[in-house]
């Protein structure tokens, strides 16, 4: 051998026999006799545990026989169904979110000019009309009343502008 790369006896040693190693491992995969022996055996007694299907038809036990498994759940640690949860609480109400931006008096009708603070738009609403659950009941020179499901009010006051004139 050449000076550049030598191996020692042990390392050529080694190499021979892993490579006989994968030799003898490939050809058991390969070529083994009792794999496909047993490979018959298992597809042979696979099909004679078939049963033979005929056309009768499957009828599902009566329901009455799944009660005891309605009242003892398997998932659940003490077999009981849970108890219903009580009463979800009910949210909080929205406050009302307009702005009264002015009042119109005119006749006999009575209209309240006024900005929704959830999109900044102008909304006009006379006396017992609605918005968002909010009835305006009463309208007077500087104010706005309204009520929500009989025991919410609030009042809207008319703000000054500029030097302390309203619009």
């Amino acid at each position: 051998m050449n000076g550049a790369f030598r191996m020692s006896r042990s390392t050529r040693a080694l190499i021979a026999a892993n490579v006989l190693l994968a030799a003898i491992v490939t050809a058991e995969l390969l070529y083994s006799p009792q794999s496909s022996a047993t490979t018959q055996e298992a597809e042979s007694a696979g099909d004679a545990k078939l049963p033979a299907f005929s056309d009768a038809r499957l009828t599902p036990p009566p329901v009455s026989q799944f009660v005891d498994m309605l009242e003892r759940p398997l998932f659940y640690i003490d077999r009981r169904m849970p108890e219903p949860p009580a009463e979800a609480a009910q949210a909080p109400p929205t406050p009302l979110r307009l702005k009264l931006e002015g009042i119109a008096i005119a006749g006999g009708s009575r209209v309240a000019v006024l900005r929704n603070l959830n999109g900044n738009g102008l909304i006009q609403l006379a006396e017992g009309e609605s918005h968002e659950g909010w009835t305006l009941d009463a309208l007077s020179s500087n104010s706005a009343s309204f009520s929500r499901d009989g025991d919410q009010s609030t009042e809207l006051p008319l703000e000054p502008v500029g030097n302390g004139r309203r619009r």
